[in-house]
């Protein structure tokens, strides 16, 4: 399927030419911004290519839409995830099987008619108030394949059917995404790194249920950073870079050719053990501080008389797996959520009852999980944005550029909207938004989600050499503990709400209970 893309001037993919046979598993990588998830855009028909065909069998889907490649067969992850979050598990899948219907469709030949698709909504309408024998019979069977996808994700999912997404923690939320993907039975499985955000334990889970796919002919396009998954499940590996196929073939074959190395590895300049350490500044006073903070989510607790400290130019770690609690503490440092006992300060001043945008004036700093970069700005205006609660105009100016010295990929997509860049460009758009705000503690929360192990290694440099430079404070959250203790100075671990491992940094990876529970060395034991 050869394809060719281009966004206000900038060539997205180029030349793009590969086959996925029946019952295969393919898997693309690269460094971001190499195009791997425009390749999945333009097969799902988010995006139409401006030359080149998509074939689904000997159907032509290039520029026909998304709600046509979705008929044809195919179905989609998303690379940050993307479900319901005030409907439940159960009907977030249930979306999946909307295109697979027929008696509770009459007239969906009609629905792509632009006139005449709106008598086929007022049909579907009248089926949903006055089902029919056949509709009934329908909706039955689907429910016995939404309870059957469900179940492949055993206690994770099992359970919590009628539970709304948002209570779910972020693994559960990609699984139940994976769900709906797979309710249809579809031709073609797109996956966008299915396992984003997960820590190794919970990669591992992802990783069998996808081999049993695959053990069942499921046809899958895999696009994922965790080369030990893309080596258990693939059958061929295709490397892209700039938006072309560099190397493709045998997976094994393919990782070790040299310009696959360089684009997707890099030249490693730091190791995990001396990556923190080098020109490290002295840690000055304390400078955030929580004591025995707890928190509810209604009825239920979500922390439990939390204690931690940063002191002025600490890196601080917080590890634990989903629903550990890590987002919502950082949540209560940025005044998101209302801690419902307990104290929090910030360079000795209270911040229960401060404002988000207060606390940011004072010199904190937030860059969120998925980035959250305002996707219909450009970059220069959301930079832009993260210096509102400034009013030093000609200083606000030239620390855009300082920003712009700091990420040279930013500088050259100033004008770019941040929305068609890729997702490690937005990663460090969000970092950039951060540092505009002059802040004394930056709050990081999954910082190297989705990024090739390139750009990983130049976001922790970055951070390392930003506390060098300037003296700023980071508290991290991070599923990869060993990628997060690798820049620390100390660490803590979270369970169920509670703390239950504190240390420095190295004292936290040679602790056995650390690297069972989040390394994926063995049984979890916390």
């Amino acid at each position: 399927m050869p394809e060719q893309l281009e966004h206000s001037g900038i060539r997205a993919v180029a030349d793009v030419s590969f086959s996925i046979k029946p019952g295969e598993t393919l898997a693309i990588i690269g460094p971001n911004g190499s195009g791997k998830t425009t390749t999945i855009n333009l097969i799902s028909g988010l995006l139409a290519p401006d030359a080149g065909s998509v074939l689904l069998g000997t159907e032509e889907l290039a520029g026909r839409g998304m709600v046509r490649a979705a008929e044809a067969g195919i179905s989609r992850t998303f690379q940050n995830g993307r479900v319901f979050g005030s409907l439940t598990v159960a009907e977030n899948v249930q979306l999946g099987l909307h295109k697979t219907l027929k008696f509770n469709r009459p007239g969906r030949a009609l629905a792509h008619t632009p006139v005449l698709r709106w008598g086929s909504l007022l049909r579907e309408l009248g089926v949903g108030l006055v089902s029919g024998r056949r509709a009934w019979g329908e909706m039955n069977h689907g429910r016995k394949k939404i309870d059957d996808e469900i179940a492949r994700f055993g206690d994770r999912l099992a359970g919590r059917e009628h539970h709304q997404a948002y209570t779910l923690s972020y693994a559960n939320r990609r699984r139940t995404e994976i769900a709906r993907a797979l309710v249809s039975k579809p031709k073609l499985l797109l996956l966008d790194e299915p396992t984003a955000g997960m820590n190794q334990s919970e990669t591992a889970q992802v990783l069998e249920q996808l081999l049993e796919l695959k053990a069942r002919g499921q046809t899958m396009l895999l696009v994922e950073h965790k080369i030990d998954l893309v080596l258990a499940l693939a059958d061929r590996l295709l490397v892209m870079n700039e938006g072309r196929v560099i190397a493709a073939g045998d997976p094994h074959e393919v990782r070790n050719d040299p310009l696959v190395v360089e684009a997707y590895l890099g030249k490693r300049s730091l190791s995990v053990s001396d990556r923190g350490t080098e020109s490290r500044p002295v840690v000055g006073a304390e400078l955030l501080k929580l004591d025995k903070v707890s928190v509810n989510y209604g009825p239920v607790p979500a922390l439990r008389d939390v204690s931690i400290s940063v002191r002025q130019g600490e890196i601080v770690s917080l590890l634990g797996g989903n629903a550990s609690g890590k987002s919502t503490t950082m949540k209560t440092v940025l005044g998101l959520v209302e801690p419902r006992s307990g104290s929090l300060e910030f360079d000795g001043r209270a911040l229960r009852g401060v404002p988000t945008n207060k606390r940011v004036a004072s010199g904190i700093a937030s860059v969120p999980e998925a980035r959250r970069v305002f996707s219909q700005m450009t970059v220069t205006e959301n930079l832009l944005a993260g210096a509102y609660t400034r009013k030093d105009r000609s200083a606000v100016t030239a620390d855009v550029e300082r920003v712009f010295e700091h990420f040279p990929r930013l500088a050259e997509r100033r004008n770019q909207l941040a929305g068609t860049m890729s997702g490690g460009e937005q990663q460090m758009l969000a970092f950039g938004r951060a540092l505009m705000s002059n802040p004394r503690l930056i709050c990081m929360d999954e910082p190297t989600m989705g990024l090739s192990p390139k750009l990983v290694e130049q976001v922790l440099a970055e951070i390392a050499r930003l506390r060098a430079e300037l003296g700023i404070s980071v508290l991290i959250v991070e599923q990869q503990a060993e990628l997060a203790l690798s820049i620390a100075d100390r660490g803590y671990v979270l369970s169920n709400g509670e703390i239950v491992l504190t240390g420095t940094a190295s004292d936290l990876l040679a602790n056995d209970a650390v690297q069972e529970a989040y390394l994926g060395k063995g049984k979890p034991s916390l």
